[in-house]
């Protein structure tokens, strides 16, 4: 297998800044359809309120897999950069005898 660390740090980078981007939206998404739920009454209140707690906790748990694949990325890419040195260290160990 071929991995380029430099590269998977650059995505895992821009993962980490798409899910961020990704959360400050959900949020404020939410804001806005807080300040719209104070105007419904009822059962139509009722519903909103399990519309949006069921949205916030997908969003929450969307966010959270973004989260976990971007430190998976960065956490890949840094073991990635230690085998090469490490290899690139023996081999010229190697040749140096």
């Amino acid at each position: 297998m071929r991995a380029v660390p430099h590269a998977l740090a650059q995505v895992g980078a821009a993962l980490a800044d798409h899910g961020q981007a990704l959360l400050d939206l959900q949020q404020a998404c939410h804001r806005d359809a807080e300040g719209a739920q104070r105007g419904w009454v009822g059962s139509s209140a009722r519903a909103l309120s399990g519309f949006l707690d069921g949205w916030l906790a997908a969003s929450t748990d969307h966010c959270g897999r973004f989260d976990q694949h971007c430190a998976g990325m960065l956490c890949t890419a840094a073991v990635f950069e230690e085998m090469e040195q490490g290899n690139a260290a023996l081999l010229a160990g190697r040749s140096a005898r």
